[in-house]
């Protein structure tokens, strides 16, 4: 089967499946599940006529003045929301950057950190937590990530055209993972650009501008796909580990043109031509398409398709034609209790004679997460995924910049890679909110393996097993991690 049969079929099912209904205003990942986690594009950013037509409907109304003579109530301490105490108060936002002057032209210039420490009950060797990355690190705390923007949104609610723009930076440790080919890196995910650490450095994973035009609305530049239901910036997941679905089966950014429609309340489809997977300059010379597709349905379901056909890099250091399609579904499960979400994303992926002996490759899986919503302060999740690398093409080695890898290697050694096999992944976790600005993000994560095996016995060699420096076939990870909005 090659590409071209599958890829047609492959659009056409997703455009029968997204045929009624009616859908969100936004493209992308469905946002109804993330109750907790803080909305990374729209926290800080509220339109004025908003705030002006909340307070004329008496959203924002003011406390009322205590009694004459009486005492005065004393204003709640932040904190609270667990499951024993659902009593919530987030108290009074603050913001870094919070200047009139830019609000008047809707500029907006915010950021968050991100920093945390997992532990791997396995204590590898090599400090590695096998294949999982963005929480790659064992037994050590980093800071994963130091994120800060400036947008400048266009709205033309509905008519007329409007200009903006949009920059984002990222320090840290994962900056290593969301790199774009001659952008952040001088090669594919290898050499840095502007940094000579092994595991710190720096990023730019968007940076793009943005014309729109009545309902239209057309970006260019580098801009986070929108594949998938989680991200790159850890701040809009609810879980601080990010599935191996997302780290080996989807693309992180594109460099390109993107139009999107708002093609009704509930409705946007959009259409763009990129430079394939994380690739910024003709390291990767070939275009590619994607295709978006959001709806929003009444009973507050949303999905969202994606499709991205492009020519990638094989084992053989050619180009072939690759396909790609995620579908991300929420659904607010009311029937059993107005707290619970429920979450479906499927993945299905396949590259034209990726392999060495000239064969395909396929690489699909199904992810699903449930989420319990105590209090604005306090959720909890719960993420279950399979993953299966069918020939094993896509899992493994990462970053390394030398064969047999050398202490500059900033990640997996390129020995551990090939498991064609099924990757399993159980991760439970909390959002709690302490205040407005500050969030904490506890996890418990399982990972087990099951494939076909070329090293048994868990001798040192190539392929190794996936987990525990080379030698395991699962392993547990337990951590946390903290975000500051400012």
């Amino acid at each position: 089967m090659k590409l071209s049969k599958l890829a047609l079929a492959g659009a056409l099912a997703c455009v029968l499946s997204a045929k009624t209904g009616y859908a969100q205003s936004g493209w992308g990942q469905p946002q109804s599940a993330r109750q907790t986690a803080f909305e990374y594009n729209s926290y800080y950013a509220q339109d004025i006529d908003e705030q002006a037509d909340a307070k004329a409907e008496g959203l924002n109304q003011e406390e009322a003045p205590a009694a004459a003579g009486g005492p005065e109530t004393p204003a709640p301490m932040p904190g609270g929301g667990t499951i024993l105490n659902p009593c919530c108060n987030l108290g009074e936002q603050w913001k870094l950057v919070d200047n009139e002057c830019l609000k008047c032209r809707n500029i907006n210039v915010a950021g968050f950190m991100a920093h945390g420490y997992n532990w791997n009950t396995s204590n590898p060797a090599d400090k590695f937590n096998g294949p999982v990355i963005w929480t790659d690190r064992s037994n050590e705390y980093n800071l994963n990530s130091l994120w800060m923007y400036i947008e400048k949104p266009t709205d033309t609610k509905g008519c007329g055209t409007d200009f903006g723009f949009r920059i984002d930076g990222q320090f840290g440790t994962s900056n290593r993972f969301s790199t774009e080919s001659g952008l952040g890196t001088r090669g594919y995910f290898q050499q840095p650009t502007w940094s000579t650490q092994r595991f710190y450095g720096f990023n730019l994973p968007q940076a793009y501008a943005e014309a729109a035009w009545n309902t239209w609305k057309i970006k260019a530049g580098v801009w986070i796909s929108p594949v998938g239901y989680e991200t790159v910036n850890t701040n809009a997941n609810f879980f601080t580990s990010v599935p191996m679905t997302y780290a080996y089966g989807e693309a992180f950014t594109h460099t390109g043109i993107l139009a999107t429609n708002q093609y009704s309340e509930t409705v946007v489809f959009g259409v763009g031509l990129i430079r394939g997977w994380d690739n910024f300059d003709n390291s990767n010379p070939n275009l590619g398409v994607i295709t978006t597709y959001t709806e929003k349905f009444n009973d507050g379901a949303q999905i969202a398709v994606v499709d991205i056909v492009s020519n990638e890099l094989t084992q053989n250091s050619i180009y072939r034609q690759r396909f790609l399609n995620t579908v991300a579904y929420s659904r607010p499960l009311k029937s059993i209790s107005e707290n619970l979400t429920y979450v479906l994303q499927t993945d299905f992926g396949f590259q034209n004679d990726a392999l060495l002996n000239g064969k395909d490759a396929r690489w699909y899986g199904l992810n699903q997460y449930l989420f319990y919503k105590v209090s604005d302060c306090m959720s909890y999740g719960l993420r279950a995924e399979w993953f299966r690398d069918e020939e094993g093409f896509r899992v493994g080695g990462y970053l390394g910049t030398t064969n047999p890898p050398g202490g500059s290697d900033r990640g997996l050694s390129t020995n551990r890679a090939g498991y064609p096999g099924s990757f399993y992944e159980i991760t439970a976790g909390a959002n709690w909110k302490y205040s407005a600005n500050t969030m904490v993000r506890p996890y418990v994560r399982f990972d087990w393996f099951s494939g076909t095996s070329l090293n048994p016995n868990g001798i040192v060699g190539n392929p190794e097993r996936p987990f525990d420096g080379g030698f395991g076939n699962s392993q547990t990870l337990l951590g946390f991690d903290v975000i500051t909005l400012f």
